[in-house]
């Protein structure tokens, strides 16, 4: 289990696409994913984090 928390701030549709904004509990740190449910932008979110390294350093 994450030492953090991600927290959906808004939902929107842009140019027929689905876009979320994330945020990282704890942080000001906001993600913007592409993803059709709530739960596909959540792990987009957790990805984008491992890719940048953040992941671990949230944790640690």
């Amino acid at each position: 289990m994450p030492g953090y928390e991600l927290e959906v701030v808004e939902s929107y549709t842009l140019l027929g696409e689905r876009r979320w904004r994330i945020r990282v509990g704890g942080t000001r740190i906001v993600l913007n994913v592409a993803a059709p449910t709530r739960e596909e932008a959540l792990r987009k979110a957790e990805e984008m984090l491992s890719r940048v390294g953040l992941r671990g350093l949230l944790e640690g």
